[in-house]
């Protein structure tokens, strides 16, 4: 019986299809990543919650409505999503820092998607300077290197 068995798990496994994994494929180049997707929704982020001071008076910005809140939110998933992007070969610079300064991003950008799925204005502010540490820490460490003279992203 035992015999049987081992042959039966041997006809199967070999019938069994092979896992090749999903055809996951770079199509943006990495400009495109940051260009298209990063920078505009994390400056989406950015200009959702703030505090103006002027000689007239103190302007709070706030998400106003359902809709406004939702846009956030979209923009963090898509942060998220992108710093999966960022790690993909074609994309990556390495597998040790750039990967390191890719899930700082992801984190950042969850972290921003729960604090605006809370309606919570102050969490979005505190968490949008965790993404803005993500981008910075990442700029310094591949950006500026390379152009020193670049200290913006556009």
């Amino acid at each position: 019986m035992r015999l049987f068995l081992c042959g039966l798990a041997a006809i199967l496994t070999a019938r069994a299809p092979k896992e090749t994994g999903a055809p996951i494929q770079s199509v943006a180049t990495l400009g495109e990543v940051m260009h298209d997707m990063v920078i505009p929704n994390a400056e989406v982020v950015w200009d959702s919650v703030g505090t103006i001071y002027t000689a007239q008076g103190v302007d709070e910005i706030r998400p106003k409505n359902n809709e406004e809140w939702i846009r956030v939110e979209q923009s963090a998933t898509a942060l998220t999503e992108s710093a999966n992007l960022l790690m993909m070969d074609g994309r990556a610079k390495d597998k040790d820092k750039w990967y390191r300064r890719s899930i700082a991003l992801r984190e950042a950008g969850a972290a921003v998607h729960k604090a605006a799925k809370a309606r919570n204005a102050d969490a979005v502010f505190e968490t949008g300077g965790q993404l803005f540490e993500a981008c910075q820490g990442c700029h310094f460490e591949y950006r500026y290197t390379i152009d020193p003279s670049t200290f913006r992203s556009h």
